[in-house]
């Protein structure tokens, strides 16, 4: 008989809605939840989510700096804290006002891509977190090759669908997950 081995964590997906219910919505921007960072913290793993204020108009978006940071357990899907955070924090400047630390970036879908696929991409992008977040939380000195392709569709599929102002904020925040699929990409 074959044992089937049960799955330690959440899937990313799941943890992404449970951090969706600590934060509003408004038509047409308002705050607004980051791709989950997966993190180390006081020798815990934990999925933390930033919370950042987000508008947009037809031809141009703005992003704030993060406010606040979710952090989840992975295993139970539980509310551990939510911290109030300044850029400062993520070893950026911090702005002397809202609106100067407002970055402004024009939104396009990557060449070729259409909302379906750019929504097939995010939903592939969530499987390849679940994959990824399995190994490095539990034995990331693993390797294989079908872990080096893992890693690499992993970094291509974060690099298009990411908002470009907060590439800082994620590296800082997960340095050592995101260095760590770097690393096993290359």
């Amino acid at each position: 008989m074959t044992r089937i081995a049960k799955k330690r964590f959440k899937s990313i997906e799941e943890l992404t809605q449970l951090a969706e219910r600590e934060i509003g919505f408004f038509e047409g921007g308002g705050p607004s939840q980051s791709l989950p960072v997966p993190v180390r913290r006081q020798r815990q793993v934990l999925i933390a989510f930033m919370v950042y204020f987000y508008a947009f108009k037809p031809d141009m978006s703005w992003v704030s700096p993060p406010g606040e940071v979710i952090w989840l357990d992975p295993v139970s899907g539980k509310l551990i804290a939510k911290t109030n955070v300044t850029p400062a924090d993520f070893g950026q400047p911090t702005p002397r006002s809202f609106d100067e630390g407002m970055k402004e970036w024009k939104f396009s879908m990557p060449p070729g891509m259409t909302v379906d696929s750019f929504d097939k991409l995010n939903d592939r992008l969530f499987v390849l977190y679940d994959i990824l977040f399995e190994v490095w939380a539990t034995k990331p000195s693993t390797r294989s090759s079908a872990l080096h392709a893992t890693a690499r569709e992993f970094v291509k599929a974060f690099d298009a669908i990411s908002e470009p102002p907060l590439l800082p904020y994620y590296n800082a925040l997960g340095r050592e997950y995101f260095e760590w699929v770097r690393a096993l990409a290359r």
